[in-house]
């Protein structure tokens, strides 16, 4: 399974986010980026953009704080024949050596549990109350980003330490805003925003490091 035109095949379980399209627009991005080196895909759920990112040759690592999505993932790669590696991190805690890419997925509450991931899936899976999390997304959005910051600020400055020089991290936000307050930590350089067609206030940001002097 080399070809670009391919897609990994995914089984999907309630617990674990389904892929849709902000999985596929991170996991095309993400191998555009440079030619195949070493990924980290932090928060890998069912594996689709480690899986994907392996698929066209790249040397991938997938961590996920789920026992289920560690356990979905695994069997994921075994059912598309792709060497991709997963274990249990929470976040990078158990994450040795540097990568060229790194793709993170955030939970849109930092406090998300093994309860609360059921719901999020659950609600991912049908129309009508996907359109309700995007109303409650508009109304609620300042609030939530504020709440996400520390977090998501957290995981940026946890990158640098695990990024070969002149490596990338890809992360979905919810809007420019929240882009913003990222770019503000020392040494971080925004390199793109990318909007996420037919999903509100989703973005993929692209952030890279000052060399350290």
């Amino acid at each position: 399974m080399t070809s670009n035109h391919l897609e990994p095949v995914i089984e999907e379980r309630v617990g674990v986010c389904i892929v849709r399209d902000d999985a596929r627009a991170m996991a095309a991005a993400a191998a555009a980026l440079r030619p195949p080196g070493r990924a980290l895909d932090l928060g890998t759920g069912t594996g689709y953009i480690g899986l994907y990112l392996a698929q066209r040759g790249w040397d991938v690592d997938g961590v996920d704080i789920s026992p289920h999505a560690i356990e979905l993932a695994s069997q994921n790669a075994i059912r598309n024949q792709l060497p991709l590696r997963v274990y249990l991190s929470d976040l990078f805690s158990e994450v040795k050596g540097k990568y060229d890419v790194i793709t993170f997925n955030p939970p849109l509450r930092p406090t998300e549990n093994e309860a609360s991931r059921v719901f999020t899936s659950l609600v991912r899976r049908s129309p009508a109350l996907s359109r309700w999390l995007r109303w409650l997304m508009h109304t609620f959005g300042g609030r939530l980003e504020r709440d996400r910051n520390a977090f998501l600020a957290r995981v940026l400055t946890g990158a640098r330490n695990h990024l070969n020089s002149g490596g990338s991290i890809l992360i979905y936000v919810v809007s420019e805003e929240e882009t913003a307050e990222l770019t503000k930590l020392p040494g971080v350089r925004l390199i793109s925003t990318t909007p996420i067609a037919n999903m509100y206030r989703l973005w993929i940001s692209h952030f890279q490091f000052e060399e350290l002097s």
